[in-house]
């Protein structure tokens, strides 16, 4: 297949690019113009999604992989207006490219935006883009996921998630913080489960669906924040401080698809397999894994 791949500069953008590249799929990597430097990861073009002109490059795809915009609800909630553009708007944008070159849209979601109402801003933004794509003619797979990591999350090169976080902390020696409510729960997917799954689902063409990618099992923080710790060899307490959190940080959020796709890594494993490519990737120097400014 021919893929036009989207944020092809953030974490899932970057790890679908590598890993489709690995199995024979020509891909066009995608990043807007300005973006964040980052090690090891280039884009072959760059154009905002949003902008009518990266319509034209979808010519002779088969799919587009969406994964730009805002990715994490901090960012929704400094910007709610943004991110319902970064969101919505740019998938608007693509589906019409989609339509014009016969080619499908996958929109990577988020478990967070199947409930209602929608908790916080980014999950609102998250549902405007799932209606676009439902309300459309081109065909359109939306993907809801759960809580990825993996390789090519990054946390001080700005990438978000508690176990990103967690093995940043557990690398330096630091603390391992867990505001609010440390049994709160996540439903954690290894990133090369999550895109092998949306990968088979474009090989079979399962357009217009919407489709869960989780694994079924739920882990509360405060245990993933441990298994990370061990993973590093960190002696990093884990603090657990209470307090409150912005609407929808505090709950806890699990996920029972009714037809499991195939999620084979255990958590414990995945967060292995994590910190041990996370020891290997470099950060520019004077920068350290919890201070990534130091190094600008």
């Amino acid at each position: 297949m021919k893929l036009l791949v989207t944020g092809a500069t953030g974490f899932l953008g970057s790890r679908a690019s590598t890993l489709f590249e690995e199995h024979g799929h020509e891909v066009v990597r995608l990043a807007r113009p300005g973006g964040a430097e980052r090690t090891d990861v280039a884009a072959d073009v760059r154009y905002d999604a949003g902008d009518p002109a990266a319509r034209e490059l979808i010519a002779g795809c088969d799919a587009v992989l969406h994964f730009a915009g805002i990715p994490d609800p901090a960012r929704a909630r400094e910007d709610p207006a943004r991110a319902v553009r970064e969101n919505a708007g740019t998938t608007l944008n693509l589906l019409e490219g989609c339509l014009e070159h016969g080619a499908g849209l996958v929109y990577p979601s988020t478990v967070r935006a199947a409930l209602h109402p929608p908790p916080d801003p980014y999950a609102h933004s998250k549902r405007l883009g799932e209606e676009a794509c439902r309300l459309h003619d081109a065909p359109t797979l939306v993907a809801r996921l759960t809580s990825v990591y993996g390789p090519g999350q990054v946390a001080w090169e700005g990438a978000t998630g508690a176990i990103a976080t967690f093995a940043a902390r557990a690398l330096e020696g630091e603390p391992i913080v867990i505001p609010g409510d440390p049994e709160r729960s996540r439903d954690f997917v290894y990133v090369d489960d999550a895109l092998a799954a949306i990968e088979a689902l474009v090989a079979e063409g399962r357009w217009n669906e919407t489709v869960l990618i989780a694994s079924g099992r739920s882990t509360p923080l405060r245990a993933a924040g441990e298994l990370v710790r061990d993973a590093a060899g960190s002696s990093s307490p884990v603090e657990t401080p209470g307090g409150e959190l912005p609407a929808g940080e505090n709950e806890s959020y699990e996920a029972t698809p009714e037809a499991p796709l195939p999620l084979n890594l255990p958590l414990e494993e995945g967060i292995r397999r994590y910190v041990d490519w996370l020891k290997k990737h470099a950060t520019r120097p004077g920068m350290t894994r919890t201070n990534p400014k130091r190094g600008q």
